[in-house]
């Protein structure tokens, strides 16, 4: 999912009149090959197809898209309407952008700062959170298991190896020779990811964020524009490498742990310890952000 920010919205007004008495009508799903199936496959399958059904009866445009297994499990909003949702988790998402508007911002900040929580869904400025809403209870979809069932895309993953790996060089260069770079093998799923030691410290890290950045405003500027520029794209422009992934080796982390796991004093000041290296990694970042978007 593309993260948008929003178009500015009109005045929330009361939910459309459309009802969800209509969700029983039996929508065909488009398949591969461009033929119709009135079936699903699997669990999360029928109720995609059950959430899909609701919100196209109830006038809310939403399209079915596959996982990487070819299962339609996945339904997002779609056409050239203004949305901003907010799933019962509190994750969600706005679409499309228009980032240079102080109420736009202002109207997204609002939404997503909502105290009470829960469902809500704003179309071009109608709140069809009851419709929302009651579709996902229906249905029982959930947004984060249909994303869930996703493996990473192979060709973002060798974009995020490149970027990875220029990265690296850079560490290299300027005193890290151990740094290695990152793979990505067919049968790891994993995203990949630079590791750092956990004995860098706070100066050390922050000198080779300043000679290596893993985050260039620049480059987000431009993909942002390229989003608003093409709102019905699904993937990055080919020319377009992410930020480098980057981690740390914390050995105590590294080990999986049972469901009865009780961290102990050494794990507790391990996850402080990384937390904090995070905090640093993602500091120019985090500022930028705060300062175009509030957060």
């Amino acid at each position: 999912m593309k993260p948008f920010p929003t178009l500015v919205l009109a005045a929330a007004v009361l939910v459309g009149t459309l009802g969800l008495s209509a969700c029983t009508e039996d929508h065909d799903l488009p398949t591969l090959g461009g033929s119709t199936s009135g079936s699903a496959g699997s669990d999360l399958e029928t109720v995609a197809k059950t959430y899909y059904d609701c919100m196209t009866d109830a006038g809310i445009d939403v399209e079915l898209q596959q996982n990487s297994q070819g299962q339609l499990d996945i339904v997002q909003f779609s056409g050239t309407q203004s949305v901003m949702w907010r799933s019962p988790d509190g994750s969600g998402g706005a679409m499309p952008v228009d980032k240079e508007d102080p109420a736009d911002q202002q109207a997204t900040d609002d939404f997503f700062s909502d105290p009470d929580g829960g469902a809500a869904l704003l179309v071009d400025g109608v709140d069809r959170s009851d419709t929302y809403a009651q579709c996902l209870t229906e249905s029982g979809y959930d947004e984060q298991a249909a994303y869930g069932s996703m493996r990473p895309d192979p060709a973002q993953m060798e974009k995020q190896v490149a970027s990875n790996n220029k990265w690296a060089a850079c560490a290299r260069e300027n005193g890290w020779p151990d740094v290695e770079d990152s793979s990505m093998s067919p049968s790891n799923s994993s995203w990949p990811t630079i590791v750092l030691p956990s004995t860098v410290t706070d100066d050390q890290l922050h000198q080779l964020l300043q000679a290596c950045p893993n985050f260039d405003p620049t480059q987000q500027e431009m993909i942002l524009q390229w989003w608003q520029d093409n709102p019905m794209a699904t993937s990055y422009p080919d020319d377009f490498l992410p930020d480098p992934s980057i981690s740390f080796d914390i050995p105590s982390m590294s080990a999986s742990q049972g469901p009865d796991w009780t961290p102990s004093a050494q794990d507790e000041a391990d996850m402080e310890r990384m937390n904090h290296l995070y905090d640093i990694l993602y500091e120019q970042s985090n500022e930028y952000y705060q300062e175009h978007y509030g957060g």
